[in-house]
């Protein structure tokens, strides 16, 4: 139906340059899809669209970008040429990558305000273009996801990214691969090099999958429609999946045309059918038969839908897209009637929330801990690096907000070479140069980009112009400006000055604070700030006082008789026992970490914040001083009751050694920390030492500082959704000397343990 005078579609779709030959392939596809609908002409260079348009006449043209920014050069002049053929963009990316401003920014450039998606779940993050984002979902192709008839001989296959992305993908195929034999396909990245050039991909992949019987998949942790999905029951395997929003929505429906299944009933539902061969086929019909039907390139004709709608708009219509998979319409704009993306519920996204709702409420490092986890499931987003800015600069960090701010902003203007950044990225860029005092750098920056607008930069800009001009003009909203990757609270100027404000006063900024307000009584917060430091460590030291005496009593007068009650009463207000009476003891995490220090042939362990009550320092000890080879382990830590109580338990342990840090100010420990790890070197003849641990919730420590790390056996990290730790697992994933033995960012506060590369 769609061959006879198709519409002419000039497609800019970049070149990622060193991208590996399977997404080369996945990016031909979207061509192949356009081409069942369009005459599509593809230009992936330097382009004046005037000229491109004189000499293809397009009906409509479509530009890429998103993922496309990366490594592509995406120039393209004369954009507002011919306004009468109709420009859409095309977010071509997962929902939680890095390149939401890059993708704001090309828009605005090119003039381009419809866009389409293949991420459903774009509109969680990128909630201020709802009302112009429309969806061309994932699809396969179905002339090589089939069934060839191969035999069955693979119960499982395991394929795809194993990262913390996939935290759904990671439990399941733990699980299935410890009871079921299974074939592991690795996913080696998405550049082209020795790695990912053995990786299967096309009708390789997809005869792999016809010959096996399972393939478990999930859309990441923002639950979207990703190909695996589609491709797995194409080729005729049965699926296995995360109940969501986005999967039933798509058409899939538990045991009759996939399995829906979580960590605690997927072996139940995998023994079933093995043992049910007759339902499991029926299974695996019916979800060949829905994706060949439904979720074909041939089925996905959006944009084709969008194009003749458009035609026939009339003023005071618009177009609407109720469901990524169910038709278009022209409705009246006076209807009210609106897109209604479906709601995903993103993981990183409710975490995100939390730690906004931790953040408005001034509960700055709670709200940290909540942004460093979204970060350490993706790490170069840029909302928890804003929010992240934020809570420093309530809390008079200054610098690290700037370095938080900093780290967006040179990702969009050196990685995906935009020409402006984005607006709100930019404006709390000022802000931070402000709360340092450095006026004459933050006019500066606030006179860069001229063209660049958004209601929180010309308050930034206002403020920057009110204090070197007294008599500045009252401030005005602007009517027209650029969107933006972030959400703020939407507050009137005033509310949002009074926010400024405290800011200002707690980086102790009170000059600026009188030029603004015309008053100098919030100097008496500047006490506050200066003592709060001191002071939650005085309440730290004096909790872990009385925990100290708690388990004293527990260790001397617990009885037998009251282990199995109090087993309970953790099981249902978690772990509050000392180690050798805790239920902990039975947790895969410290038993790992015990077995890991009874086991490894190791001569020296480290461990940074050892503390008395602190389950991850009592369970590696268990497991060293139970080690036949006796290693030598050094304790470093500050002085505090459960460090020195930790001393006197082990007092018998002569290979155990203890280490206080001076403490002088929280600024001082990973110097006093750094210095104090030399030392122990010197004295005790030691290189390198076989495992290291680093407590985050006792020390700030970043590994860097100290002289060598790729020598370590095994590292050790807990807390790593603290900052310190966050900063080590970033910079460890980074490493390649190191591999992840096991991690876990839900789990308390997040852990994560490496090991080195043989």
């Amino acid at each position: 139906m769609y061959n006879i005078n198709k519409p002419k579609l000039v497609f800019f779709q970049w070149l990622n340059k060193g991208s590996a030959k399977f997404y080369s392939a996945l990016k031909q596809q979207h061509v192949k899809c356009l081409s069942e609908f369009f005459e599509v002409i593809v230009l992936n260079e330097e382009y004046d669209y005037q000229e491109v348009c004189d000499k293809y006449q397009p009906d409509i043209t479509l530009f890429e970008s998103g993922i496309a920014s990366y490594t592509s050069q995406r120039h393209i002049k004369n954009t507002g040429a011919y306004p009468e053929i109709p420009k859409l963009g095309f977010y071509n990316g997962d929902a939680c990558c890095g390149f939401h401003a890059a993708f704001l920014a090309d828009m605005e450039n090119w003039g381009i305000e419809t866009f389409f998606s293949m991420s459903i779940s774009l509109t969680e993050y990128l909630p201020e273009i709802v009302e112009n984002l429309f969806f061309w979902p994932n699809f396969i192709d179905s002339d090589i996801f089939k069934d060839y008839g191969e035999s069955k001989n693979i119960p499982i296959i395991i394929s795809g990214n194993q990262n913390l992305l996939y935290p759904w993908r990671i439990k399941i195929n733990k699980i299935v691969s410890k009871y079921y034999p299974s074939l592991i396909c690795p996913h080696l990245g998405y550049l082209e090099n020795r790695g990912t050039s053995r990786m299967m991909f096309g009708e390789q992949y997809a005869r792999t999958i016809n010959a096996s019987w399972f393939s478990p998949g999930c859309g990441s942790m923002a639950r979207d429609l990703v190909r695996k999905l589609l491709e797995v029951p194409a080729a005729k395997c049965c699926l296995i999946t995360e109940k969501n929003p986005t999967v039933e929505a798509a058409g899939f429906v538990d045991m009759e045309n996939c399995v829906f299944a979580d960590e605690n009933d997927i072996l139940d539902k995998l023994d079933y059918l093995f043992q049910n061969r007759e339902e499991l086929e029926k299974i695996i019909n019916a979800g060949y038969e829905l994706v060949h039907s439904r979720h074909t390139f041939k089925q996905r004709d959006q944009i084709w839908q969008w194009f003749n709608l458009y035609k026939q708009l009339k003023p005071n219509q618009r177009i609407i897209q109720k469901n990524p998979f169910e038709p278009m319409a022209i409705v009246e704009i006076s209807s009210g009637i609106k897109n209604s993306p479906i709601v995903v519920n993103a993981l990183d996204k409710a975490i995100f929330h939390q730690g906004d709702e931790k953040l408005w409420a001034g509960q700055y490092d709670e709200a940290e801990a909540c942004y460093l986890k979204c970060l350490n499931y993706v790490d170069y987003q840029s909302q928890p690096k804003l929010r992240l800015a934020l809570c420093n600069l309530y809390k008079g960090n200054a610098a690290v907000a700037n370095d938080w701010i900093t780290q967006p902003i040179k990702w969009t203007l050196d990685v995906s070479k935009e020409l402006a950044p984005d607006p709100v990225e930019w404006a709390y860029m000022i802000i931070s140069l402000l709360c340092q005092g450095k006026l004459n750098d933050a006019i500066d920056y606030a006179h860069k980009y001229p063209s660049l607008c958004h209601p929180e930069l010309e308050r930034t800009r206002w403020v920057v112009n009110s204090l070197i001009n007294q008599d500045t003009s009252p401030y005005s909203e602007p009517l027209k400006y650029r969107y933006s990757a972030h959400q703020l609270p939407n507050l009137n100027f005033q509310d949002w000055l009074d926010r400024l404000c405290i800011m200002l006063t707690a980086c102790e900024q009170f000059d600026f604070v009188e030029l603004l307000n015309g008053s100098a009584s919030l100097k008496s917060h500047s006490l506050k700030t200066q003592i709060k430091p001191i002071a939650q460590l005085s309440n730290f030291i004096n909790f872990k006082a009385n925990k100290m005496t708690i388990s004293q009593w527990l260790t001397s007068n617990l009885k037998a008789l009251l282990r199995r009650p109090l087993s309970r009463l953790e099981a249902r207000f978690g772990y509050f026992l000392p180690y050798e009476f805790s239920t902990i003891k039975s947790d895969e995490f410290f038993q790992t970490i015990r077995k890991i220090g009874k086991e490894q042939d190791v001569e020296t362990a480290l461990i940074i914040g050892a503390s008395s009550g602190e389950i991850i320092t009592e369970a590696l000890l268990t497991g060293l001083t139970e080690n036949p080879n006796k290693p030598n382990v050094f304790c470093v830590n500050i002085s505090t009751p459960e460090f020195q109580k930790l001393q006197k338990r082990y007092i018998r342990e002569s290979v155990v050694k203890y280490y206080d840090i001076p403490f002088l100010t929280l600024e001082t420990i990973p110097q006093e920390t750094s210095k104090i790890i030399k030392n122990i070197k010197q004295q005790n003849n030691v290189n390198i030492f076989d495992i290291i641990l680093i407590d985050g919730s006792q020390i700030g420590f970043i590994i860097e500082e100290l002289d060598e790390f790729s020598g370590y056996k095994l590292v050790l990290l807990d807390d790593i959704n603290a900052f310190h730790n966050y900063r080590n697992y970033q910079q460890l994933l980074s490493n390649s000397n190191y591999l992840v033995f096991s991690q876990n960012t839900d789990l308390r506060n997040g852990y994560a343990i490496f090991e080195q590369k043989i």
